[in-house]
């Protein structure tokens, strides 16, 4: 009992306050009527009002100890710009009932490698990630032998279209990068132009360093790079973006991976921008615009992952618009497929609710691609 009390400082409180009450009750009635008062006292016919008046010390008890934690609590409590906060005496830790065995953050390197191997497409990209992941695992085995190993730039340049995987490879390679001790988190930072670039002299630097080390220990993805040396980027505030992004890199290259991505002709063009920059990008890996088929497949999918049917004969109609779309100013790979997808659930949800006998809820029909072909 006395460890159990020990134990329980809520419990021993209550206990302790309870006793204290009936004793000084019973001090009170043998004062007031003597000894032959305590002995008339306990008796069964008085046992309903002696366990009701137990009762009501207990809830007295149980109320006051309430009350004088809130009051502590109360006490103890700063005003602060986001709200309360309580002193760091009153914080209680929970208390962990059962630990799992393994606990994973994320993916594993395998199941990044697993879910890549999957996406459609992308062969070239993948024989490059093979080559990284060789590397890597070569220096591993070098090291743990004991020889020699000279660090290799690991910031790359992703060269491409819009639409063709760049951000999910990026994603895939910090997961494979944690799995093989490279980096320590392995998560992905994603910034464009917009995130960087601030509006007046002097904030930019400040502002690229504190977007530099939230992805310390993970990737940074820096989409349309280009856009930091764009000719309306007045006062050289891209070219101070740059030269900060420079510095950082060169302080933690062993904490930070930089990916620039966006396509590949002004991808020159950045690169080109200080003298610097192609030394730190020593590996590119150009991703190329998927096939008809590849996007066909990509349509289909995305239509059965999100538990529908796709339309029957739907080949020359899709390929149709693939050709056509393609060229157009907007023209975004897989997002747009995305798109189309989105569309044809629209031009679904229209035509059941003027016929709902036309077709089942999970069925997309040739009637909803074309409609969903008018809309793009």
């Amino acid at each position: 009992m006395f460890d159990f009390l020990q134990r329980n400082q809520t419990a021993a409180l209550i206990v302790g306050m309870t006793a204290a009450s009936l004793l000084t009750a019973l001090i009170f009635a043998g004062v007031a009527g003597g000894a032959g008062a305590l002995s008339q006292l306990f008796t069964w016919a008085n046992m309903p009002k002696l366990l009701t008046a137990l009762a009501i010390i207990v809830a007295g008890a149980l109320t006051s100890f309430l009350a004088m934690r809130l009051a502590l609590v109360y006490a103890n409590v700063n005003a602060t710009a986001e709200g309360p906060a309580v002193a760091t005496h009153q914080l209680r830790l929970l208390r962990i009932v059962a630990t799992p065995a393994i606990v994973e953050q994320g993916r594993t390197a395998q199941q990044a490698l697993d879910e890549l191997d999957a996406m459609i497409g992308l062969n070239s990209v993948k024989a490059e990630v093979n080559t990284l992941i060789a590397r890597l695992q070569l220096e591993q085995k070098r090291r743990a032998e004991g020889k020699k190993v000279t660090g290799l730039s690991q910031h790359m340049v992703f060269q491409g279209p819009p639409g063709v995987g760049k951000t999910v490879v990026a994603h895939a390679l910090g997961d494979i990068y944690r799995g093989l001790g490279v980096l320590k988190r392995g998560h992905l930072i994603v910034a464009e132009t917009k995130d960087l670039i601030k509006g007046y002299i002097g904030q930019t630097a400040g502002n690229v360093d504190k977007i530099c080390e939230s992805a310390l220990d993970g990737i940074l993805f820096i989409d349309e790079a280009y856009g930091l040396v764009a000719e309306n980027n007045t006062a050289s505030f891209g070219m101070d973006a740059i030269n900060t992004l420079l510095t950082f890199m060169e302080n933690y290259r062993d904490r930070v991976i930089v990916i620039v991505a966006g396509y590949s002709q002004p991808m020159q063009k950045f690169l080109d921008a200080n003298p610097g920059l192609r030394g730190r990008f020593a590996k590119t890996i150009e991703f190329p615009d998927y096939a008809p088929d590849e996007l066909a497949q990509i349509m289909i999918a995305m239509v059965k992952a999100q538990d529908f049917v796709p339309p029957e004969n739907y080949e020359e109609k899709f390929n149709a618009w693939v050709s056509a779309a393609r060229g157009r100013i907007g023209w975004a790979n897989a997002r747009s497929v995305r798109q189309l997808v989105e569309k044809m659930r629209e031009a679904q949800a229209v035509r059941l609710s003027r016929d709902p006998e036309s077709s089942s809820t999970s069925q997309l029909t040739l009637a909803d691609l074309d409609s969903a072909i008018a809309a793009y």
